[in-house]
């Protein structure tokens, strides 16, 4: 719980700093990834899928602050440890910050993001259901490129590397590459 208030806190702060700057540009982001797990989390899932939908403010022309919520899920590899289907999914509360090195139609940036993710794991063993649900802390750090199409309207295109920190003695234990695109309204 404290995790989550530390979130929203740091949230609440960045929002009165957006209100306090006269420059500042508001960003409504909707986007698509593609997840790759790489390391131990690679020997039982393959592929996945993730949506987020982000709210954030562009302070200058280098620095914006994003919060996102997100919806991550993963397939199952064939011949994993796993029986019957199960299903690994993650709700993903991210703040964080970009830097962009170039203003005009195309902008390169990076990313950090830090937050938490609530993980649920479903799987049947024997014949009893197992449900697995935990929180852990996240962060993602990436690169990608804003292109505007039209006035107020970019299109997004990044990759990320992701790590959700379940057991942090255990190296890469749930991590992998996100890449996709979104889109970006400014206002």
């Amino acid at each position: 719980m404290k995790k989550i208030i530390y979130i929203i806190s740091l949230f609440l702060i960045t929002n009165l700093f957006a209100q306090e700057n006269d420059s500042t540009k508001s960003v409504i982001s909707v986007s698509a990834r593609a997840l790759t797990p790489i390391g131990i989390f690679a020997e039982n899932w393959n592929t996945g899928s993730a949506f987020y939908l982000g709210y954030g403010w562009i302070y200058s022309k280098e620095w914006g602050v994003q919060f996102q919520i997100g919806y991550n899920k993963y397939r199952l590899k064939t011949g994993s440890q796993y029986s019957e289907s199960p299903k690994l999914s993650m709700l993903a509360f991210q703040i964080g910050g970009r830097h962009y090195f170039l203003d005009g139609i195309f902008k390169p940036y990076v990313i950090v993001l830090s937050g938490v993710n609530y993980i649920r794991l479903f799987y049947k063993s024997g014949d009893a259901l197992i449900d697995e649900r935990e929180t852990h802390m996240n962060f993602q750090i990436g690169t990608g490129f804003d292109f505007y199409i039209i006035n107020n309207f970019q299109l997004e295109i990044s990759a990320l590397y992701n790590s959700h920190l379940i057991n942090p003695s255990i190296p890469y234990n749930l991590t992998g590459f996100e890449y996709g695109m979104g889109i970006n309204w400014m206002f």
